[in-house]
């Protein structure tokens, strides 16, 4: 080519529009080595090329070849070729011999052996990156490099250079990527497992924590004192049955809450779980409530309507207040719990339905049956597992968990700090009205307080606040005492709004003695 016309000719430019479309084909490495190791060959005219790469060892491997096979890379020419090459990475620049023979100094053995003529040694470096080395030669010509062919051997080189680098580093984000890919699966496995671990640690150790060795779930009903964990625990032995239970406890101590657990947790709780009140509906409306009714039954029964008894078939029907049922309602009610049968008022159709009933009842039913209003037979057919929801002044431990439910629940499940002064209140009082008077006295507190409920945010009744009054066995030492201690540390904590250094003062006790006792009397302590 020495000798040409001057500028590039058009198969040349041909080559060029080839090397820099290659320069977007970053996921075909080896594609590009051969093109640009193909246009250096073509457009220099020598023999023989061969392109070298650095290797993270810091090593030159060949990963390109042209005329020359792999049987030639031995011996001489392999040693001549890396001697040249490492000239050119060092220098940074070409290593250029248009007579080799007179001007390569040190390696003129090599090039005697081989018969060389021309040699040039070109590196090939991007953005300052150092990647590996072109090595040209030919046996025939003197003067193969003359300043034209150097030039169009160099502009090759940096586009090659460009898009090796490119390419090289395409390559190795894909590598790393389908590491990360191959990682991230097995990490989400890993922590699948680890998930399902923790999730069974979890219950175990809530469990544990709180006492409730169910085998069903109550995250609904909030609670770990004693009298809890015993009513849970009981309430988990009839769950997965289908007998009749009857629930005692106040008005808002949560009857209907814990009928509902039963239903969740039992083998009907894909089925309806339908509520009723009995005491809420006049006797003339809870018949046909109960047991539907067909048209024009009734003055203003203009249409047929369903019972609550057919709409829970086959599920759960919650009576609440069963002891406010008249004596009539309760022989239609014990008929269909003998049979099974449902008749619509002013229906001569009877409907066969499978119906498990939980009643509750704020009343005494044993005084009732001996005072001939409550039904005796409806008694024990009710009552074959009665459940006793202690009221909130028997598990006043329990306070501060229902708090801070509370709170979260009509917060919008955002935290809110509760004062000692206040918890102390609060922790203290009766409750008359069980847990639904001290949900709405949280509910009334969170909208008189700015972010912080304090004791001045309570009702005036919780003011004169009452200590606890336990109810032991008159003849139980232990209980007796136990519940003198219970009082006279409520009335120490709240004296001193919660502060057990003074507390322990007023006691007559050392602070590690009162924590001693807080801590045997499972006492709650204030937030």
């Amino acid at each position: 080519m020495s000798g040409g016309t001057d500028g590039i000719r058009p198969e040349q430019a041909a080559d060029l529009e080839r090397i820099l479309r290659s320069l977007g084909d970053r996921e075909r490495l080896g594609l590009l080595l051969d093109r640009a190791l193909d246009a250096l060959v073509l457009w220099t005219g020598v023999e023989r090329g061969l392109l070298l790469m650095r290797a993270p060892d810091g090593r030159l491997l060949p990963r390109a070849a042209r005329n020359l096979a792999r049987a030639d890379l031995v011996g001489e020419q392999l040693q001549l070729s890396h001697t040249l090459a490492e000239r050119a990475l060092s220098a940074r620049a070409p290593v250029v011999a248009v007579d080799a023979e007179g001007e390569l100094a040190g390696v003129v053995q090599s090039v005697h052996a081989l018969k060389l003529r021309s040699v040039l040694a070109l590196p090939l470096i991007a953005r300052g990156e150092v990647l590996g080395v072109v090595y040209l030669d030919d046996r025939l010509r003197r003067g193969a490099f003359g300043p034209r062919e150097l030039s169009w051997a160099q502009t090759i080189a940096q586009l090659a250079a460009v898009a090796i680098l490119d390419a090289r580093q395409n390559v190795l984000l894909r590598r790393a990527a389908r590491r990360a890919e191959r990682a991230s699966a097995e990490l989400a496995e890993t922590l699948a497992k680890r998930e399902a671990e923790v999730d069974t640690l979890s219950r175990e150790l809530s469990g544990q924590r709180t006492g409730r060795a169910t085998r069903h779930r109550y995250d609904r009903i909030i609670g770990d004192s004693e009298p809890m964990q015993k009513l849970l625990a009981l309430a988990d032995r009839v769950t997965a049955s289908d007998i009749p239970v009857l629930i005692f406890g106040e008005s808002g101590s949560g009857k209907e809450l814990l009928a509902r657990a039963i239903h969740d947790n039992g083998p009907r709780a894909a089925r309806p779980f339908v509520s009723e009140n009995c005491g809420a509906i006049p006797e003339g409306l809870l018949e046909s409530a109960l047991f539907g009714h067909v048209r024009g039954a009734f003055t203003g029964a203009d249409r047929p309507r369903a019972g609550l008894f057919e709409v829970a078939d086959r599920g759960t029907l919650f009576l609440d207040e069963i002891g406010e049922m008249s004596l009539a309602m309760q022989t239609k009610l014990l008929r269909v719990l003998e049979d099974g049968l449902v008749k619509p008022l002013g229906s001569e159709r009877v409907r066969k339905v499978d119906v498990r009933v939980l009643a509750a009842t704020h009343r005494d039913l044993e005084a009732m049956v001996k005072a001939r209003t409550f039904r005796e037979d409806l008694y024990y057919r009710l009552n074959v597992v009665p459940l006793h929801i202690p009221p909130l002044r028997a598990r006043a431990m329990d306070v501060p968990l229902l708090v801070q439910h509370f709170v979260r629940v009509h917060n919008k499940g955002v935290d809110m700090t509760v004062t000692k002064a206040a918890m102390a209140k609060l922790y203290a009082y009766t409750w008359p009205g069980n847990v639904r008077q001290l949900e709405n006295e949280v509910r009334r507190a969170i909208v008189l307080c700015d972010g912080v409920i304090d004791a001045v945010h309570l009702s005036p009744e919780l003011t004169g606040t009452r200590a606890i009054v336990q109810t032991p066995d008159q003849l139980n030492v232990r209980e007796r005492i136990d519940a003198l201690e219970l009082e006279l540390v409520h009335k120490a904590l709240e004296r001193t709004k919660g502060n057990q250094t003074q507390a322990a003062k007023l006691l007559g006790l050392s602070r590690f003695g009162l924590q001693k006792m807080i801590k045997r009397l499972q006492i709650g302590s204030p937030n």
